[in-house]
């Protein structure tokens, strides 16, 4: 069958709406989208893809949650009983929204071949949203199905936009969690809370000119990001996603702050346990406070207080 060049008119005049300014996704015609979330558990990712799958799904997209935890139904509706019914649904197109249970690797590929079967026939936009990206692509090649997994995601990425397939998949840290394709190709990035200063090095570049450094991405609270588009970097505060504000509980975000008093930081100071302050070796320290740029005064300062609260506990 004769194929005409791919045009994702569908992409001109949409938009998403994360908090900041409005992201049109005019300039991601060319290349479709591929978004990916980073941070550790519990930052808000997960609601990141959700919020973008509701948002296009309400503009012409069909989204598709790949659900490790079967959670989202509760949410969505039942879960696609198998990849036939998968691609039934995406020839259809008649639900905006379609949640697929896939615990692991090997679940997940029977239903991802179905994606890009429907996708290479159809050719009409389909979001994918894949939490917990880690299941399901890996930095090296390992069994139990995830490198066939990982090549399935990687197609997505590669060859979606002239198959109308955006992706959005999360990520615990930068590097050493996804393939590297997913890295290279992709084009919407959020960035959250950070605690690992080591973790900086990776990330530093995506921030080379715009003055954000480790202590900005440590001072993030749930809901925030980093947003890297087209358009730039900006900070946003991710609204929450229609379904899951309607069982979430109500609670105020807090913001981080450093003891003030000399009673707090005697507190703070014996709440960490000796072997974990045994463990800020010469080079560590080293480490951590050229991340954080303090001055030498500050350092030796430091590792002075370091010594005296280790002699105090001996």
């Amino acid at each position: 069958m004769k194929r005409t060049v791919i045009r994702r008119d569908d992409m001109l005049g949409a938009t998403l709406n994360l908090g900041g300014t409005p992201i049109t996704l005019d300039e991601y015609a060319t290349t479709g989208l591929l978004a990916v979330a980073i941070g550790p558990r519990g930052n808000g990712k997960t609601n990141a893809g959700l919020l973008m799958a509701e948002q296009l799904s309400d503009q012409g997209w069909v989204s598709v949650l790949i659900d490790p935890e079967n959670e989202l139904e509760s949410l969505y509706g039942d879960a696609i009983p198998d990849p036939d019914s998968l691609r039934d649904a995406l020839t259809r197109r008649d639900q905006p929204t379609l949640v697929v249970n896939a615990r692991d690797a090997g679940e997940f590929v029977p239903f991802g071949r179905a994606i890009l079967d429907a996708a290479d026939l159809q050719r009409k936009p389909v979001f994918v949203v894949i939490d917990e990206g880690q299941l399901f692509s890996a930095s090296r090649r390992r069994s139990n199905g995830i490198g066939e997994a990982a090549d399935i995601i990687n197609e997505f990425a590669e060859r979606g936009r002239k198959r109308a397939l955006d992706l959005f998949i999360t990520a615990l840290r930068y590097t050493g969690t996804l393939q590297r394709t997913l890295f290279a190709n992709k084009n919407l990035t959020l960035i959250g809370w950070q605690e690992d200063p080591t973790a900086w090095s990776a990330l530093a570049p995506q921030f080379k000119a715009s003055k954000i450094d480790f202590a900005d991405l440590n001072a993030l609270t749930p809901g925030e990001f980093f947003c890297l588009s087209r358009h730039g970097v900006e900070k946003v505060r991710m609204p929450m996603a229609s379904a899951l504000k309607a069982v979430a509980p109500m609670a105020k975000p807090v913001a981080k702050t450093l003891p003030a008093t000399f009673n707090q930081w005697t507190r703070a100071m014996t709440a960490i346990p000796t072997k974990r302050l045994a463990a800020l070796s010469e080079d560590v320290v080293g480490l951590l406070s050229t991340v954080a740029e303090l001055s030498p005064q500050q350092l030796l300062a430091g590792q002075a207080a370091l010594q005296d609260e280790l002699e105090g506990r001996a």
